[in-house]
């Protein structure tokens, strides 16, 4: 069977916004970003790893369209990609 999920945590039933996860080499610019994000409301913070005031990497739920604006916003000095299940073999 296909289709979107609906299990909680996944993001397939969420209207357009899909899992990303979003790194940088500069933690003080991503708790920024943390800060930024928490006050939007077409973005979800599933998880943020690392400290709270210096973290390493996100994982959120956006839309594609969002992550393509923050990807002209930030440029290369963030890396954002999509966040895909790990499947073992």
């Amino acid at each position: 069977m296909t289709g979107p999920s609906h299990d909680p945590g996944s993001a397939g039933d969420r209207s357009g916004s899909v899992p990303y996860m979003v790194g940088c080499p500069d933690p003080e610019l991503l708790a920024e970003l943390v800060e930024l994000l928490r006050d939007d409301p077409e973005v979800r913070i599933r998880r943020i790893i690392g400290a709270p005031d210096r973290p390493s990497l996100l994982a959120v739920e956006m839309s594609p369209a969002h992550a393509g604006a923050l990807r002209a916003r930030y440029g290369t000095r963030l890396t954002i990609e999509p966040d895909s299940p790990v499947e073992l073999y």
